[in-house]
């Protein structure tokens, strides 16, 4: 892999603006909640659309299958029709799916990490907006 698609390699502003059509596109389909769930859940290897539903969580077959089209169509989730008795799809990585994914790393691993100091700097921000309702001249 060359140093232009290696995980983690530092990307410049300028970089990103003179792309920035393709890459905000890109960004949109992947940074999403449920793409990185749903990219997260194929890292394990091919599931099928209910297994990977299970696996995912909480999200509705309409989103699931919107969002399971987008990655398709961007090229990092393949979609096998597996024709059988009862026919069913399988969802997997693209090699392209598994360079985004293995990038991902990193970023989990610092939102895992942090969760705790967001979590309380959430509570404080909503702590201090309820005060600022009951008590709205004292923070005029």
């Amino acid at each position: 892999m060359s140093d232009e698609r290696r995980p983690g390699r530092q990307v410049s502003v300028n970089e990103v603006l003179a792309r920035a059509g393709d890459v905000r596109e890109a960004f949109d389909t992947i940074a999403n909640t449920w793409s990185l769930l749903i990219l997260l859940a194929l890292q394990g290897g091919t599931l099928r659309y209910n297994e990977l539903k299970r696996t995912v969580g909480g999200v509705s077959e309409r989103r699931l299958s919107q969002t399971l089209k987008m990655l398709e169509r961007d090229g990092v989730v393949d979609r096998k029709l597996v024709r059988s008795i009862p026919s069913h799809v399988e969802y997997s990585l693209t090699p392209t799916g598994q360079v985004v994914v293995d990038s991902l790393g990193e970023l989990l691993a610092t939102i895992i990490e942090f969760s705790p100091q967001v979590a309380a700097a959430r509570r404080r921000y909503d702590e201090k907006q309820t005060q600022a309702q009951e008590n709205p001249e004292q923070t005029a």
